[in-house]
């Protein structure tokens, strides 16, 4: 702000020399307007004016100055007769002539001689009327006008604030109007008067001059009246005198006073001369003076009435008349507008504010060349200005206020930071002290940074050799008492990495591409593997690779992550596949065992063949089982689940334990008192801890420990971070704890698979922990297993608590009896044999059978069969439409029609992990004709 406040008051300073405008700034000024004009270059002349001029060769030939008006005149006819338009006689002629001289002319036809004045002479050469005459004008007010002059006025009409009002041009005292016979010839006259600047310097001269309530043309103005023929001036005036001058259609701007700025058309002799010598002696062509208006005067040096101007110091007074008069007849002057000093301030105001807002920001070499760029930003702008309009704006107080501004402010700028430089320089040493305090923290904090980060951090050289590694690294591999740089790092590498990585070392230090990110297995001081991640960069001097940076990561909590994840996915792989052997399955346990008992049925006890059926309808029976044991590790097995204590369950199932797991096997329960619930199937359950108790009975041949407990758990982030298997929430834990001789890594990764066993062929099946996998996530809990070889095991189930009690699912009992039936039912089946077994056992019971193999089939027959259809079976998974849409398009048309639903796994009717919606009737496959019949009997006759 102190800058803004500095450059406003440079501004000011500027602005008020400028208003007040002394002598020597308006002279400057002038000076600055000279430099734009002539910038602006003399123009192109007109054409029509010559200089007739009375040279020193002329004097010499014709007498000295003054000439005699007798010879005056006869050089002025001698001009007219070459066929000037008009001459004009830039001189004052003295009130007196100086003799009467002979004049011969003819009388009577006879000649002779007659005696004459010099004025009648010249009278009659000027008698012509397109003579223009000068004269000096004097302001004494002494003398009246004289009567006798008679010449005609020009008209003028002056328009000023107030009125508007006709005058006439009217011709003062001298020898124009005190000799008559001049008075009478003379075309007009105009007074000879300059206006010179304070350094003396003619830039302007007056058009007209007001004296006695009357307006006086200048000689200028006179002789472009009668070479234009003019038919009406019109002179406005304002507050400061005479602001313009029309000329019929033209207007010529006046400064001030009525003055006119001149276009120079260059130094002395520049519009084309003619020496008077050569006229009187009839050697000047009559086409340079042909047409044009003729000015006469002297140019010699001893007489001339020199003026100076801004082109030449002694320009002659004749060559200064010729110039106003081109100037008028072209339009081709410059002029300087009344307000022009209001403009000039108002730029200013807003370049000079500009220039110290960009000052102010910029303070570089820029702000030299801002300010340079202003000021040539502000000629350019009058320099255009003028040539294009005539119209002259001074560049000189903007020039004044950008350069003040940056003049006033680079010192100010000095003067701040020499004061700042002068303020460090007395806390240099106070700093130099602090810097070395904060680089001393500094490096403190760096190296307590580098130490305690949690990955490790090292450098090596062009030989693998460590040269700095810090705590974290010597912590992983037991090197915190030993010197680092006697370790090498491929020492603590495992051996089927170390070429590896030998390799991607080499080529990175030779130049070659090779990825700075990878992964490797280090082995620990105790023998132990941990995973690295690696992020690895050159470390450089003087352009040469002098070794690696690394940041080392231990990733193996992740790898294991990782790799349970790609177990769970296996899982749910395998387990996707063993639901559809399972599924298939069935449908042929349904046929082999559903004729297996109508054989037993219709055969008596006392045949030989019973026997073999009988181990078929075994066997037939242990499939089944083997398939609902699949059914339940692929979490397809229908579910009937409820609000359970799992205390209950573990004590109900305890009373069994003892003969399971014998004498040698010490139990113990640690059962939470206040444990919540679980909603789960009971009966699963119940599988779930005979086949835990089995397995570490299996796992401890010559006795141990097992421990069953139960707790409330609630599972944070952090937890859920470590178990992927166990989302965060509230859960029932219950644990199986043995001490049996434990599991290797590699059968962990496998335990939970079907038909995987680690015992002799023959002595397992593989299905027991897959079931429990099974069962547990289809009640939407998880299941995480612990074991070292040596040490036992530990399985821990984690099922979601619910926070109320809900209202348990039932399934009502199947009557067993061998019911009968006359209703009409339509069986849905894909599968040939069972759809065959299904109508046999159906029409034996009395029911009239009607059957299809696909939805659109079953809609069909429906459509064309007249009676009742009270009962429709189907199949769940059917070609081309399923069992649920069959059922729900059939109940459009037949509102009256039950359903009865069979499948291998009911995955159509079956909501989240296998459990039945409520109000569907379903008959699970394989299933034998008596529980066919009884639940088509039921479902009859339930009431809709």
């Amino acid at each position: 702000m102190r800058v803004i406040a500095v450059s406003t008051v440079v501004i000011a300073v500027v602005t008020g020399i400028f208003l007040v405008r002394p002598a020597s700034v308006a002279i400057l000024d002038d000076k600055v307007c000279d430099i734009l004009t002539g910038w602006a270059g003399p123009g192109t002349q007109s054409g029509t004016v010559v200089i007739a001029e009375i040279d020193e060769y002329s004097l010499k030939e014709f007498g000295r100055w003054p000439w005699p008006r007798d010879l005056l005149g006869l050089y002025v006819r001698r001009i007219l007769d070459q066929g000037a338009s008009s001459v004009v006689l830039d001189m004052m002629l003295p009130e007196q002539d100086r003799g009467v001289q002979p004049v011969r002319r003819p009388a009577d036809g006879r000649g002779g001689t007659r005696s004459e004045t010099n004025d009648s002479v010249f009278s009659r050469a000027v008698s012509d009327n397109l003579v223009i005459i000068g004269y000096l004008f004097r302001f004494d007010g002494s003398r009246p006008d004289p009567s006798h002059c008679i010449l005609q006025p020009l008209p003028l009409v002056v328009a000023s604030p107030n009125e508007v009002s006709e005058r006439a041009f009217f011709h003062a005292s001298g020898a124009v109007c005190s000799v008559p016979e001049i008075s009478k010839a003379a075309a007009g006259c105009g007074f000879l008067n300059a206006a010179p600047d304070p350094d003396g310097k003619l830039r302007r001269l007056p058009l007209v001059i007001e004296y006695g309530g009357r307006y006086y043309p200048s000689l200028a103005l006179a002789a472009t009246n009668a070479y234009r023929k003019t038919s009406k001036m019109q002179l406005t005036t304002n507050a400061r005198g005479a602001a313009h001058l029309r000329l019929d259609s033209r207007v010529v701007p006046l400064e001030g006073p009525s003055l006119m700025r001149l276009r120079f058309r260059g130094s002395g002799r520049t519009i084309p001369n003619i020496s008077a010598a050569d006229v009187l002696a009839g050697r000047v062509p009559a086409e340079k003076i042909r047409g044009k208006i003729a000015i006469v005067g002297v140019s010699a040096p001893g007489v001339q009435d020199t003026a100076s101007t801004p082109v030449d110091p002694l320009l002659p007074g004749v060559e200064l008349q010729a110039t106003a008069i081109d100037n008028l007849l072209q339009d081709d002057s410059f002029n300087r507008p009344g307000d022009a000093h209001a403009w000039e301030l108002a730029l200013v105001l807003v370049v000079g504010t500009a220039a110290a807002v960009l000052l102010t920001l910029i303070r570089s070499l820029w702000g030299l060349l801002i300010t340079v760029g202003l000021i040539a930003g502000m000629w350019t702008f009058c320099f255009l200005l003028l040539s294009a309009t005539g119209a002259l704006l001074s560049p000189l107080p903007v020039t004044a206020a950008v350069a003040g501004n940056y003049s006033v402010l680079t010192l100010y700028n000095y003067l701040l930071e020499r004061r700042r430089a002068d303020r460090a320089e007395r806390q240099l040493v106070s700093t130099k002290q602090f810097t070395q305090a904060a680089l001393q923290e500094s490096e403190f904090r760096y190296q307590r940074l580098v130490e305690n980060v949690n990955d490790a951090i090292i450098m090596d050289d062009l030989d693998g050799r460590l040269v700095f590694a810090n705590r974290r690294f010597r912590e992983w591999f037991g090197l915190l008492d030993r010197d680092i740089r006697e370790v090498i790092l491929e020492d603590y590498v495992a051996p089927e990495w170390r070429t590896a990585l030998r390799d991607r070392h080499n080529r990175r230090l030779g130049g070659d591409a090779a990825s700075g990110h990878f992964e490797y297995e280090g082995i620990r001081a105790d023998g132990s593997r941990i995973w690295i991640e690696a992020l690895v960069t050159n470390v450089e001097e003087d352009g040469r690779i002098i070794g690696t940076q690394q940041a080392l990561r231990d990733i193996t909590a992740r790898k294991r992550i990782e790799a349970e994840y790609l177990q769970a996915q296996k899982m749910e792989s395998v387990g996707r596949l063993a639901g559809g052997v399972a599924h298939d399955f069935n449908n042929l346990l349904t046929v082999i065992n559903g004729y297996c008992e109508i054989l037993l049925a219709e055969m008596g006890e006392g045949d030989p063949s019973r026997a073999f059926l009988e181990r078929i309808r075994a066997a037939g029976d242990q499939a089944a089982e083997l398939t609902q044991k699949l059914l339940a590790f692929s979490r397809r097995q229908v579910a009937q689940p409820k609000p359970l204590d799992l205390n209950l369950v573990v004590a109900d199932a305890a009373k069994m334990f003892g003969r399971l797991i014998g004498e040698d096997i010490e139990l113990t329960t640690k059962l939470c008192p206040a444990l919540g619930q679980v909603m789960a199937d009971p009966g699963q359950l119940h599988q779930v801890l005979m086949n835990l108790v089995v397995n570490a009975k299996d796992s401890m041949p010559l006795g141990g420990k097992l421990i069953i407990e139960t707790n409330n758990v609630d599972v944070d982030e952090a937890i859920a971070g470590r178990q992927i298997e166990v989302p965060p929430g509230s859960y029932v834990y219950l644990g199986v704890t043995d001490t049996g001789v434990g599991m290797s890594e590699e059968v962990k990764r496998h335990i939970f698979e079907p038909f995987f066993t680690t015992k002799e062929k023959g002595k397992g099946t593989g299905l027991g922990l897959a079931t429990v996998y099974g069962i547990v996530r289809q009640a939407g809990g998880s299941i995480w297993v612990w074991s070292e070889p040596g040490q036992g095991s530990a399985f821990h189930l984690y099922l979601p608590r619910i926070t109320s009690e809900l209202p348990a699912q039932r399934i009502e009992g199947i009557d067993g009896a061998a019911l009968r039936g006359s209703e009409t039912v339509l069986l849905v089946e894909d599968q040939v044999a069972v759809r065959q077994f299904s109508r046999a056992v159906l029409e034996s019971r009395g029911y009239r059978v009607l059957q299809a193999s696909s939805g659109p089939d079953a809609i069909e027959l429906a459509g064309q069969y007249p009676g009742v259809i009270h009962l429709l079976l189907t199949d769940v998974v059917l070609p081309s439409m399923n069992g649920r849409v069959l059922a729900d398009a059939l109940k459009m048309a037949r509102p009256e029609i039950k359903v009865l639903y069979t499948s291998g796994y009911p995955d159509e009717i079956v909501g989240r992990h296998g459990v039945l919606d409520g109000g569907v009737a379903y008959l699970p496959k394989p299933f034998t004709p008596d529980l066919l019949a009884a639940k088509v009997r039921e479902v009859l006759a339930a009431v809709p």
